[in-house]
């Protein structure tokens, strides 16, 4: 779909929840498969940075959510990350949009394997969120659950041993 009718049926769903009395947080992802790194592209369209500044909330209670992966195409589907700092610098321009148009942001999806780049590039992103703090409101981990078996990223406890990413993780919990 394009960004302009992503954009209209998020502030159509976003009355529709101010109409009902909600004055909760509401979390507004981008078009484009929600890349933090491509959020000031236009290879989907017109960019998440352009057409999403016409998001409307009259509880003025809302956050925009990306999703950030790290490996070579940012999809989130190779066991290998691009290097130990891949987190921030695609991180960069969504925090620097987030800071200049005083908007709010959430990392709603992002995750690692467990190899040495990988763990260093995972405690590098979480970094980037802490430090940018003024703009960024939380983060959630890809995946857990006992469903996920052996999956590359899953942080299921295995034999009551927590993964190497739960060690990353548990460095920066509140």
């Amino acid at each position: 779909m394009s960004t302009e009718l992503w954009v209209s049926d998020a502030n159509a769903a976003i009355q529709a929840i101010r109409a009902t009395g909600a004055t909760n947080l509401i979390l507004v992802p981008g078009n484009g498969w929600d890349g933090a790194a491509g959020w000031g592209q236009d290879w989907y369209g017109t960019p998440n940075a352009s057409a999403l500044l016409g998001i409307k909330d009259p509880g003025n209670n809302y956050a925009f959510e990306a999703h950030q992966y790290l490996d070579s195409d940012g999809s989130g589907s190779h066991d290998t990350c691009v290097s130990s700092t891949i987190g921030s610098d695609r991180m960069a321009f969504f925090t620097r949009w987030l800071r200049q148009n005083k908007m709010r942001g959430f990392l709603g999806e992002f995750g690692s394997s467990a190899n040495n780049t990988c763990l260093a590039a995972l405690d590098d992103i979480l970094t980037r969120l802490e430090k940018n703090s003024d703009v960024y409101i939380g983060w959630t981990y890809w995946a857990a659950g006992p469903w996920w078996g052996n999956y590359m990223f899953s942080i299921e406890p295995a034999g009551g041993i927590d993964s190497l990413q739960m060690e990353v993780l548990s460095r920066h919990l509140p």
